[in-house]
């Protein structure tokens, strides 16, 4: 007589934050630099925001913007997406490409309040600070169409429509870093996990995606980069 052979086990699924350092990493420097804009004196938002104005005197901005926000609830929205969706994107991507990821997302949205502000006009005056760009390089990277990433797709695509709902309704939402880190990172979703060639390093096509990126947003922002560098007396 036989005795019928037990399932098998199911295996664990993983915590939120298991394998997911660089998400982590990200968090723990982003609320650091808010708690330092808490000093009296230390303005962080005024140092590193980003501005279309400054552009081209102080480019850094375009990355710093990430780690300044305006208030405590406009941190903790940010923080939580980047904890909901980095840790799905570093487990398929891996930390280096997760970082690569949301640092190229944040450049993007940057680049995008860059090109669709015109000269001379309040937008391009206006300081944008925030990592809203980089969490939606991530959402990017979550709604790529694969059965690959393990993930919560429709809560990323409720998530999305909530954001673009809130943005039409509510003053002040900087939409243009939130569409340009969300093309980014949809992008580099795309290169990174459709790829299936059979014993070939895929992420080739990650790394070739962020370069055509890096150019194409370089090329588009030069004239409005011309026109910061005149306004500010920069270019020489």
């Amino acid at each position: 007589m036989t005795h019928p052979s037990p399932p098998p086990a199911r295996r664990p699924r993983p915590g939120l934050l298991a394998g997911a350092r660089v998400t982590q990493a990200i968090v723990i420097v982003t609320v650091a630099c808010w708690l330092v804009d808490l000093v009296p004196g230390v303005e962080l938002g005024m140092l590193l925001g980003f501005s279309p104005l400054l552009a081209a005197a102080e480019p850094w901005r375009a990355l710093t913007v990430m780690v300044v926000h305006a208030d405590a609830l406009h941190l903790l929205f940010n923080m939580v997406g980047v904890l909901l969706f980095g840790t799905f994107v570093e487990r398929a991507l891996g930390p280096l490409r997760c970082l690569a990821v949301y640092l190229l997302s944040g450049l993007g949205g940057s680049a995008a309040v860059l090109l669709l502000a015109a000269p001379y006009e309040p937008g391009w005056f206006s300081l944008h600070v925030g990592a809203s760009g980089a969490l939606f390089g991530l959402l990017g990277v979550v709604l790529t169409p694969t059965r690959s990433l393990d993930r919560n797709w429709g809560g990323a695509v409720v998530f999305l429509v909530i954001n673009v709902l809130y943005s039409v309704v509510a003053p002040g939402i900087s939409w243009q870093s939130h569409a340009g880190g969300l093309v980014v990172g949809f992008a580099l979703g795309c290169a990174a996990l459709l790829p299936r060639a059979r014993d070939r390093d895929t992420s080739a096509w990650f790394w070739v995606a962020a370069a055509i990126l890096v150019a194409t947003m370089v090329v588009a922002v030069l004239p409005a980069l011309r026109a910061s560098a005149l306004m500010t007396g920069s270019l020489t």
